[in-house]
């Protein structure tokens, strides 16, 4: 194969596997789209309520598997703000600058959310809420023994022992007022001295009343801390018999997005079987990764085949030089599709054709991908991807083929 068409031949590749990245593009759209929908129905459910934590932190039991495992998939990282305090996440910004890192934590805390919008659809979830509502039942055993929420405060203990308080200085005035009566019905009494004897029970009364009064004030505060407590319980209740709602709605959402990624995966999947079987006689699959590299060596004139460039590939490989390599080889390649693209053209549209037959030969069973695969076979379509990945290097997009054939 002489160097010119080899080169064409490579081009062709990066086509077809542009065009694989752009379907998994699409794909990630749909996933977005799917996280948009399973947050909001979340955030109707249970509003800013989110569970970030999987195990306990101070025995690192795991309690919800299921959600290390989905917050594992977001790349969420727990108890992050405090590992950034402590020094343990590093990056080129310093730790020491905590505000630029809030960008970093929002973010965070965004695949958290995402994550737990998702493992609502798990029936591990009913623990969780489980949990609260028994949290809350115990919160309202605790204000009945006289503790609310951050304070300890004996509201109805209290109550009983200011009403018992208050009949004490009511029946002491009463007997002081009833003394004051008989003494100034049985002997003279000045004036002034009758004004003494009745001191004591309106002092008594006074009392009295305001003992009373903060009977009636612990015994109200008592009533609200034991209404807010079972206003707790009722919303805790309700969350968990809504559960099952939410849980199958966050299931139809989940079915929905896995109904319209599976064709684009099997399409994928199949294209990429149709390129094995063209590409692999000329580059083997396990150096596409370096597909740039072999490109760039050929059209640079310091390789005349394609094994003098894999030769030239491996010794960059060996050198600390692989990362300015690739950056240069992509660079230089992004402006090549660009000059050359119409000399591309036919090149591109005819490995359509030829993938397109053999697809047809190896008779692969479309049923309802068909369509998708005539997309990705349809020349017009292969050189528009290879114009829109032109500057996405060949590891990146070998990487996006690999998520969308093995998607889950």
């Amino acid at each position: 194969m002489e160097k010119e068409e080899a080169v064409n031949e490579l081009y062709a590749l990066r086509a077809g596997l542009s065009a694989i990245s752009q379907e998994y593009d699409k794909a990630q759209a749909i996933e977005n789209a799917c996280d948009e929908k399973l947050m909001q129905n979340a955030n109707e459910f249970c509003g800013d309520l989110v569970c970030y934590d999987h195990s306990n932190r101070y025995t690192n039991e795991v309690y919800y598997p299921e959600l290390k495992n989905i917050q594992a998939r977001y790349d969420y990282i727990e108890n992050y703000r405090t590992k950034i305090e402590n020094g343990e996440i590093k990056s080129d910004e310093t730790v020491e600058a905590t505000k630029s890192w809030v960008t970093h934590i929002e973010k965070n805390e965004l695949k958290g959310k995402k994550a737990y919008s998702r493992w609502l659809a798990s029936d591990e979830s009913d623990a969780y809420f489980q949990g609260i509502l028994e949290g809350k039942q115990r919160i309202k055993d605790n204000v009945s023994d006289g503790w609310y929420d951050d304070h300890w405060a004996k509201y109805k203990q209290n109550a009983k022992k200011d009403l018992i308080l208050s009949i004490v200085f009511f029946v002491l005035a009463v007997i002081s007022l009833t003394f004051a009566i008989s003494l100034s019905v049985s002997f003279t009494v000045q004036t002034g001295m009758m004004v003494f004897y009745l001191l004591f029970p309106s002092a008594f009364l006074i009392c009295g009343i305001v003992f009373l009064c903060m009977s009636i004030s612990n015994k109200k505060s008592h009533k609200r801390e034991i209404m807010k407590a079972e206003n707790k319980i009722y919303k805790a209740t309700d969350m968990l018999d809504k559960l099952p709602e939410v849980r199958e709605k966050a299931r139809a959402i989940l079915k929905e997005k896995d109904d319209k990624i599976a064709p684009i995966k099997q399409s994928c999947s199949d294209f990429y079987t149709a390129l094995q079987m063209r590409f692999n006689p000329i580059l083997d699959e396990r150096d596409w990764q370096h597909l740039d590299l072999v490109i760039f060596e050929l059209e640079t004139r310091r390789a005349d085949t394609v094994k003098e460039a894999l030769q030239l590939v491996d010794r960059e490989l060996q050198t600390e030089r692989i990362q300015q390599t690739i950056a240069q080889a992509t660079e230089q390649i992004c402006y090549e599709i660009r000059r050359g693209f119409a000399e591309l053209k036919s090149t591109i549209i005819e490995l359509g054709r030829v993938i397109s037959a053999q697809l047809n030969a190896v008779n692969l069973q479309l049923g309802e991908i068909s369509g998708q695969l005539a997309d990705l076979t349809d020349g017009v379509n292969l050189n528009n991807a290879l114009l829109a990945k032109s500057n996405v290097t060949c590891s990146q997009l070998l990487s996006d083929v690999h998520a969308i054939r093995y998607y889950q």
